[in-house]
Formats: C-alpha cells, sequence, structure tokens
C-alpha cells in the first residue's frame, strides 16, 4: 500500500463502549417498532372505511323500512348482522344494531342507532 503508513496506534473502543452502544441501539430500535405496531393497529384501513360505508347505507335503508327485523346476510363477503329489538319498551321506538364481521368471523365495525318506527 503505497502512501499509507501506521506506525502509532489506532485508537479503538473498548468493550464496555460498544456494548452500551448496542443497548442503545437496541432500545431505539425497540421504541420504533413499537410506535409503528400502534400507528398500523390503530389506522384505519380501506376495509374498515368500506364496511363503514356499508353499515351506514344499510341503516339509512333500515330507517326508510317499516319491518326491520333480526337478520344475518352476506355483501362483498362480509357477513352483517342486524339485529332490531323495541328500544326501552316504547312502541314507537326501535333500536337496529349492525355489525360486520369478516371472512375470520372478526369484528370489523358495529353501528347502532334508534329510530323512530312509521306507522
Amino acid at each position: 500500500m503505497a502512501g499509507s503508513k501506521l506506525d502509532g496506534r489506532v485508537k479503538a473502543s473498548t468493550i464496555l463502549e460498544v456494548i452500551v452502544s448496542m443497548i442503545v441501539i437496541v432500545i431505539v430500535f425497540g421504541i420504533a417498532m413499537m410506535i409503528y405496531t400502534n400507528v398500523l393497529r390503530l389506522s384505519l384501513s380501506a376495509k374498515k372505511l368500506r364496511v363503514q360505508a356499508l353499515l351506514q347505507e344499510i341503516m339509512l335503508k333500515a330507517e326508510q323500512t317499516t319491518a326491520n327485523t333480526t337478520q344475518s346476510f352476506t355483501i362483498d363477503d362480509f357477513r352483517i348482522e342486524q339485529e332490531a329489538k323495541p328500544y326501552h319498551d316504547e312502541s314507537g321506538l326501535t333500536t337496529i344494531h349492525l355489525t360486520a364481521y369478516d371472512q375470520n368471523q372478526q369484528k370489523i365495525a358495529e353501528l347502532q342507532k334508534v329510530i323512530i318506527n312509521k306507522p
């Protein structure tokens, strides 16, 4: 190697400094991974947004009909359960509870509303 001389000693890190720096790097990486998983878990996915819009549409149709029953049906690979029951023994009010499940039977979204019964 032309032009390079290693006459003196090269200053190196001690094993303690290396271990401390590795621990700091692992801690920072661990915190970053926790933040990343929380962001992914709490973010609204396209699937959730689509299901919420679907539940809103079904709720609007249920408000316009007079015969609200408890039923279960499938739309776009989602199983939607509709439960209709009187609201606290009031004859003019009905509670409609919609719940959407995916193919793995995991609850994705739910919507509940009290509507006025049409004569």
